[in-house]
């Protein structure tokens, strides 16, 4: 564990190693960043409450024993980040297709070049429904491929080795509506690529559900994906069926623009 005093490039390197630990860990609390980050418990704290001097984390839900990043971090981040260009040419689309549904619009990048699938998808913008009753997720939550309609969209622009690839079994369980083996993922996949859509309802997040489509580069290379998320009262087959053609060209369109 470091010990001796830090001052200049190396107290700015901890302070960066200690917003990533907390970006990992979060919410995470003063003892695990130290441990994570190798220094004492006394320099973490100060290099906390430095950092939220700064605006970049800050006590979850006012509780100063756990931190977690501001939206300041997220910002940077996607500004810093290939997703720009993404998120700028899918928005006017994005738009279009939620007057169209009157349903939130998620926008996911996919990071084929990811060492862990749980890390491969983010969902890096959202454009939320106007109805009262309407789901909500994080921006920069990572979006498990197995469970989530975006990342059976993604998975379908492969194939079924590649996919498999990206599967590892046990695969986690969010509800008694995820799949439960590789198996039943890949099944899934064959249904996608006939429809052109992947539909989830309870799949991932309880209560939820979605309808989506993979958005791809001009190799036909999958680059992220587009869903349009409902409360499940407001999500049946039927709707589904309504919705994915609508989902489906609108991924395309944003593929077109980015070939």
């Amino acid at each position: 564990m470091t010990t001796e005093p830090e001052t200049g490039t190396r107290a700015a390197l901890t302070a960066l190693r200690v917003l990533e630990t907390v970006s990992t860990l979060q919410p995470a609390g003063v003892t695990a960043v130290a441990r994570a980050a190798d220094i004492p418990k006394s320099s973490a704290q100060r290099y906390l409450h430095t950092l939220k001097e700064a605006g970049w984390i800050a006590p979850l839900h006012g509780d100063k024993a756990r931190w977690a990043l501001t939206g300041k971090a997220l910002t940077v981040g996607l500004r810093a980040s290939d997703d720009v260009g993404l998120r700028e040419v899918a928005r006017d689309t994005m738009e279009r297709l939620r007057d169209d549904t009157a349903e939130t619009i998620h926008l996911s990048s996919f990071t084929d070049t990811a060492t862990n699938p749980d890390e491969a998808l983010v969902i890096v913008d959202r454009l939320d429904s106007m109805q009262p009753v309407r789901t909500w997720v994080r921006l920069g939550t990572a979006a498990p491929l197995h469970a989530s309609c975006s990342g059976r969209a993604v998975l379908a622009a492969l194939d079924d080795d590649e996919a498999r690839a990206w599967l590892a079994e046990p695969l986690q369980q969010y509800s008694d509506h995820t799949l439960a083996t590789v198996d039943d993922v890949l099944a899934d996949l064959a249904t996608i690529r006939r429809t052109g859509y992947s539909t989830v309802a309870s799949g991932w997040r309880h209560g939820v559900g979605a309808v989506g489509a993979a958005i791809v580069d001009r190799h036909g290379r999958p680059v992220g994906a587009l869903a349009v998320s409902m409360p499940e009262q407001r999500y049946s087959p039927d709707r589904a069926a309504e919705f994915g053609p609508l989902v489906a060209h609108a991924a395309r369109e944003v593929s077109d623009a980015l070939a």
